[in-house]
């Protein structure tokens, strides 16, 4: 089923400061959650995503998200970006191999126009952590109102946020569903070029309601939106904004529409050789030298 909508108000998750109690700050909303079901590092064959590899979704010692798009390229929301120290969790064990990499100063940039946040890591990541591929499908409509998303119109996505159980910050992830009810193009966000895909909350019962139905919460912003295309875990874009009325809408900063800036930034920003490689090549260039003696 098709929605559409003349006009509609959105109102930015307001997260540019989170306190450290727990009752302050909220979490994503999922029918029907269980920590078995919806909570990635509960580690429970029950998980809801446990057939796809998650260890590309990091987050900063505050719990922002950070999510691998490159050996050494995240990405998340402008308004709510992370910065220093990013774990990557090999698996969903919560007890299990970790690898972390920084934020290099200054690398951060804002995708023109958007709430899309891209950042450089200090180091690649190892083989160990994967990065996902991005949607690139450009897609266009009216300005404020609801168009077709496309190949991802009403697909069941995959819905990362903050989880309703007490965690470490930095595995802090719960995954609800929902299905992409529209593109909006423009939406009046933290810039004039926010091209969206929105996902509306229903009620059990209702005719696009999917079991384990969610809406993002404050708190949620920066977190990542995967869809199933064929077994490819696929990266959609970044949780960004909720609706203020009805119905009430997730939204994500839609990476399609600007996959030329995106692409050229990863291709632009390949590590060079760190210092462990060139004291290596100087050590074996060393040894060269001596055998020859």
């Amino acid at each position: 089923m098709f929605h559409k909508l003349n006009y509609l108000k959105v109102v930015a998750c307001l997260v540019a400061s989170i306190s450290l109690l727990e009752a302050s700050r909220a979490d994503i909303l999922i029918d029907g959650y269980t920590a078995a079901t919806n909570d990635r590092f509960t580690n429970n064959p029950a998980f809801i995503a446990n057939s796809f590899n998650l260890s590309g979704i990091g987050q900063a010692s505050d719990g922002k998200w950070a999510t691998a798009i490159s050996r050494n390229v995240v990405i998340s929301a402008n308004h709510f970006a992370p910065a220093g120290a990013i774990t990557f969790h090999v698996d969903n064990n919560p007890a299990g191999p970790t690898v972390v990499r920084n934020i290099v100063p200054g690398s951060a940039t804002l995708v023109p126009g958007t709430d899309l946040w891209l950042g450089v890591l200090d180091g690649v990541l190892p083989g160990s952590v994967v990065h996902y591929n991005y949607a690139t499908e450009s897609l266009t409509g009216p300005v404020g109102a609801f168009s077709s998303a496309g190949i991802y119109q009403n697909l069941n996505a995959y819905m990362f946020g903050r989880s309703p159980a007490v965690n470490p910050a930095t595995r802090d992830q719960a995954v609800g569903r929902n299905r992409i009810s529209a593109y909006i193009e423009n939406v009046a966000f933290t810039g004039p070029d926010n091209d969206s895909l929105v996902m509306i909350y229903e009620a059990s019962g209702d005719s696009n309601y999917v079991t384990h139905e969610a809406f993002f919460q404050v708190g949620d912003s920066g977190g990542p939106m995967f869809v199933d295309i064929a077994g490819e875990f696929r990266l959609l874009g970044t949780n960004a904004f909720i609706s203020t009325g009805s119905p009430q809408l997730s939204g994500i900063n839609y990476t399609g529409n600007q996959a030329s800036f995106i692409g050229n930034f990863v291709a632009t920003s390949v590590p060079e050789p760190g210092s462990a490689i060139l004291l290596a090549a100087a050590n074996l260039l060393l040894i060269s030298r001596r055998r020859r003696a």
